[in-house]
């Protein structure tokens, strides 16, 4: 009854005159529905795991196991960025825990917290009156969001984390709050991932109480102690004051800088046209001089400068800008929220259909992706991680694997492992070149001085004959490889593209 006099006429010129939707409806269609939308496209992906999971698991199964937190035993390497979601992982595996289960379970309690939260945001930038809010809605589409907060990763419980954080921050200050309780939120957040002190830093310079007051020092103390304890530890067990990944992953700046600007390129065409409604959210903040909102696009702008910086991410549906679509959609809904404002009928109705043929591209973008990630990506990593690690772990005698791809084999036969990407290995992290390309002096050399059992290198070719990289054709082709291997067991992904198990010819 109530929906039916909501949609009559009167109801309607009620509406255009500026009377606000009802608080319920607000809920309803801003929150509640979005929510039940994020749940089926969690729910459509969570078959998956990527591979990357598995370098996390393995590192809490070791750590459970009483091994250390470590890939390979006996070798101190941060081959991961994710300390407290390995360590709750670890927890996990000493309760008996599956991480399948406690990762995507986590994950996805993350993603409902972070759409709630971003409506409690939207409203406090604009008040929601007439239009329910926009944001949850591109949340609830976002394929960076719904998939990565159940493939295993850290994802979205960093991206909670970061702004649940921003939150309590713009409480805090509005309220004058003797104990910044953010601070240990933000804490938090870096323990979960090193970028943290991006998100808690611009705030608190923008927010105009003063970088050094009282408050902000406390927070900042808040947040900083536990980091600090965390960097003297990991000097301490790892001889190193940052992740080995760091090392494996840069190296050559024109190089990631070329990958992160497609990278930035790509999730602008997939995200769709709406996504640049947000520049007009930005300008009314400037505008307003609206500090709250201010730090939202700084923010934003910092991640996404941050991205080209360090050349994106190698997964599909560009994980790495999980942590900036937040800020970024109400932004988004703060710019289409600002027009219907306006009241202006044609304004609104150019908005109407740009907004349905953005949503359009929007549905059509995620339902594909789904469908891919299941569909091909899933069953590609079953036909070639998985193949392998069984193959390995049934048909082999253990033994150190030298691979690149780490996760779902290193995980599935507990085998030492050689990575040829450098992302575990202490030697190669530090060799010359940027990710996936250190392969300067010296590579080789670490090859043939551990002497692996098993290589597992991907061809281009149905004949395990024709190396698809360059590292692995290095390696292939050096004079020492030939007489010292031979090929064990071929995995046909493609008619011109196989991976490729050799083994030392000493072996049984």
């Amino acid at each position: 009854m109530r929906l039916g006099t909501l949609l009559s006429w009167p109801a309607v010129a009620a509406w255009r005159r500026g009377d606000g939707l009802p608080r319920w409806i607000h809920l309803l269609l801003g929150l509640g529905l979005p929510l039940w939308i994020l749940l089926v496209n969690m729910w459509r992906v969570h078959w998956f795991t990527i591979d990357d999971s598995y370098i996390s698991f393995r590192y809490a199964r070791n750590l459970a196991h009483g091994l250390g937190l470590v890939y390979n035993p006996g070798e101190a390497v941060e081959g991961y960025t994710n300390f407290l979601w390995t360590v709750i992982l670890a927890g996990g595996f000493t309760l008996g825990i599956d991480p399948h289960v406690l990762s995507k379970v986590l994950g996805a309690a993350a993603a409902i917290g972070i759409v709630v939260i971003t409506y409690r945001l939207a409203d406090r930038m604009m008040p929601l009156r007439t239009l329910p809010c926009v944001a949850t809605w591109l949340l609830a589409s976002s394929m960076p969001l719904t998939a990565y907060a159940v493939l295993g990763l850290e994802t979205s419980a960093f991206t909670f984390l970061v702004l649940w954080g921003t939150w309590r921050m713009f409480l805090e200050v509005e309220r004058g709050a003797r104990i910044p309780w953010s601070g240990l939120i933000f804490a938090a957040a870096g323990l979960t991932r090193p970028e943290a002190p991006l998100f808690v830093g611009l705030p608190m310079l923008l927010l105009g109480r003063g970088f050094f007051s009282r408050q902000n020092l406390l927070r900042g103390a808040l947040c900083g102690g536990p980091l600090l304890v965390h960097l003297l530890w990991r000097h301490a067990y790892y001889g190193a004051w940052l992740p080995a990944t760091l090392g494996a992953k840069t190296g050559d700046l024109h190089q990631q800088l070329d990958r992160g600007s497609d990278y930035l390129l790509s999730y602008l065409d997939t995200g769709g046209p709406i996504v640049f409604l947000g520049l007009l959210g930005l300008a009314i903040g400037l505008v307003r001089r609206h500090r709250e909102l201010a730090s939202l696009s700084a923010i934003t702008v910092a991640w996404f400068l941050y991205v080209l910086l360090v050349g994106g991410d190698w997964m599909s549906y560009h994980r790495f800008l999980a942590p900036a679509e937040p800020f970024l959609f109400v932004l988004v809904g703060l710019g289409i929220r600002g027009i219907v404002e306006t009241r202006d009928a044609a304004a609104i109705l150019a908005l109407s259909l740009f907004t349905l043929y953005a949503g359009l591209v929007r549905l059509h973008h995620v339902g594909e992706a789904q469908e891919k990630l299941v569909k091909e990506e899933m069953r590609y990593w079953m036909n070639t991680a998985g193949q392998a690690a069984e193959w390995l772990a049934t048909r082999a005698t253990p033994g150190t694997v030298a691979i690149g791809d780490i996760g779902y084999v290193g995980y599935r036969t507990d085998y030492p492992i050689l990575d040829l990407l450098g992302l575990v290995d202490p030697v190669i992290k530090d060799l010359p070149g940027g990710y996936t390309r250190k392969i300067g002096e010296g590579y080789v050399e670490r090859f043939f001085s551990v002497r692996p059992e098993y290589a597992v290198l991907v061809m281009g070719s149905n004949r395990c004959s024709t190396p698809e990289l360059t590292g692995v054709a290095l390696v292939y082709y050096d004079k020492r490889f030939g007489p010292d291997y031979t090929l064990a067991h071929q995995l046909q992904v493609t008619s011109d593209a196989s991976w490729c198990i050799f083994k030392r010819r000493d072996l049984p």
